[in-house]
């Protein structure tokens, strides 16, 4: 902690005062009657509220009484797009996200939908959030679905990481020949894409965005399947073979070039049986080259021991998505098993379709339960680390463990305020245990990034949340004027009934 200033000297531009600071620092420091003094966008002093008043003087004083004060939710995963499509899903027919995202969408629905995911994490809490523009591919057939949504991020006035990358070589989850839609003068314009446009389309929006808006704004490479899809997909099909790798190497190493030329992290999905088949087929020295801690795997069902212990070695952060199909298709994923191996791992949200939102307390739990059952211990995966898989450790992830996750001197002020004066936060004799395990993204009360007021006393600064909503509306409707959504929407018997089996 840093040396405190003769008493009454220093003028800050706020202090938030009086409440409950979960600090989630090195030393996980509570202050039950805590403050944090911010000036110019960071963080100048953490302690007890008598003794910040004593040092320093603010412009504005934000009472926290009956709040805890903490630092923003870091999402480590969620996807673009989805925000526009949520709660469509057809037993049979799945849902609508590439045919729809390639064909029926435009740039004004990509940013109405972008506008629609950052004012949703905001009012969950949530300041720093990784967003993929599309589902598994990227929409990077053109720069101006991707730009849209940093647009729309640098509005609201979160943080967000855009991550943006080819489709993946063998399984694409398009069709081929690729073929995108832009809509221009309400007329569709279909035109076929490459690999090579794709990158190239990255290229410019990496050189546009990246620590734009203030530095809030950040680009990451995803690409779907940097060590391949080996899992078994019940609509993506495909079985590889040794004529395969060569294309497989090339596309990684080019991603992990590219990463190394800009300083971005690398973002992709894994499941089980793709860490072991890149070991026997990429080499070890070569996977090893590929890793780090600057790359970050989604999901991660299903591995094996050798699986965690390449992974674990290479320091690789993990998104793990507590609410997921992938965790009945695959199985859960290894959380403790790969925290003890050495990586670094989090909970996200995988964005909001078709059964989730962005309310990345309420992921907490679901991430400690599903360790629980698996080793039928109540304590092998604690509260207290939930809460940092979701603060610091998220942080470390996105490689910005420097700048937020946590209260501490010279940092960002990033910062919510929960409000505990409700029944089901009362009474807080266990403050971190209510936060991982009662509190959900509604309790949010007040949000701050840079130092700036986004939220307060659950009211939005920054956008107009009605006109948000009415937009968000017209543009979903727009979009399923140009894609029959009917057949998804279809209600039949067994949408209300058990299934026979």
């Amino acid at each position: 902690m840093a040396a405190l200033p003769a008493i009454g000297q220093t003028q800050v531009d706020l202090v938030i005062e009086g409440g409950a600071v979960v600090t989630m620092d090195p030393a996980n420091r509570l202050i039950p009657a805590g403050a944090v003094a911010v000036s110019d966008g960071r963080i100048v002093a953490v302690d007890r509220a008598e003794t910040i008043r004593q040092h320093y003087t603010a412009a504005r004083v934000l009472d926290a009484h009956d709040k805890a004060i903490m630092p923003g939710l870091v999402d480590t995963y969620g996807h673009g797009g989805h925000g526009l499509i949520k709660g469509i899903l057809h037993p049979r027919l799945g849902w609508p996200t590439n045919v729809l995202y390639f064909h029926a969408t435009t740039e004004r629905w990509w940013y109405t939908e972008g506008l629609l995911a950052a004012l949703e994490r905001l009012r969950f809490g949530v300041t720093c959030g990784f967003t993929v523009v599309g589902a598994t591919p990227a929409r990077m057939d053109s720069p101006v679905f991707a730009e849209a949504q940093a647009r729309a991020a640098e509005e609201v006035g979160i943080r967000s990481v855009v991550g943006i990358g080819p489709p993946d070589i063998h399984v694409s989850h398009l069709p081929t020949p690729w073929t995108g839609v832009l809509w221009e003068a309400d007329q569709p314009i279909r035109r076929q894409f490459t690999y090579e446009d794709t990158v190239r389309n990255c290229v410019a929006v990496i050189e546009k965005w990246h620590a734009a808006a203030e530095g809030r704004v950040r680009i990451a490479l995803h690409v779907p399947y940097l060590l391949g899809r080996l899992a078994a997909h019940p609509r993506f099909l495909f079985t590889y073979n040794d004529e395969h790798v060569p294309a497989m190497i090339a596309a990684a190493e080019e991603t992990r070039a590219l990463a190394d030329r800009y300083g971005l992290i690398i973002h992709s999905h894994i499941f089980r049986d793709s860490v072991s088949f890149a070991l026997a087929k990429f080499g070890a020295e070569r996977l090893r080259w590929l890793l780090g801690p600057d790359v970050v795997f989604a999901h991660a069902n299903g591995l094996s021991e050798e699986e965690v212990r390449v992974l674990g070695e290479a320091a690789v952060s993990i998104a793990v998505v507590p609410f997921t199909h992938e965790n009945i298709m695959y199985g859960v994923c290894p959380a403790v098993e790969l925290l003890r191996a050495g990586a670094n791992v989090t909970i996200s949200t995988d964005g909001t379709a078709p059964y989730a939102s962005y309310d990345l307390f309420r992921e907490i739990s679901r991430a400690l339960w599903a360790q629980w059952v698996r080793f039928n211990d109540l304590n092998v995966l604690p509260a207290g680390k939930g809460l940092r898989m979701v603060t610091i450790d998220a942080a470390r992830a996105l490689g910005l463990d420097q700048e937020i996750g946590s209260l501490e001197v010279g940092k960002r002020a990033d910062i919510i305020l929960v409000n505990l004066a409700q029944p089901h936060l009362t009474p807080q004799a266990m403050l971190p245990r209510l936060l991982a395990f009662y509190t959900s993204g509604h309790d949010v009360d007040t949000v701050l990034v840079n130092g700036k007021i986004l939220m307060e006393d659950r009211t939005v600064k920054t956008v107009d949340m009605a006109t948000v909503l009415a937009l968000a509306r017209e543009e979903a409707a727009a979009a399923f004027g140009r894609f029959d959504i009917a057949p998804y929407l279809t209600l039949d018997e067994s949408f209300w009934q058990v299934s026979a089996g």
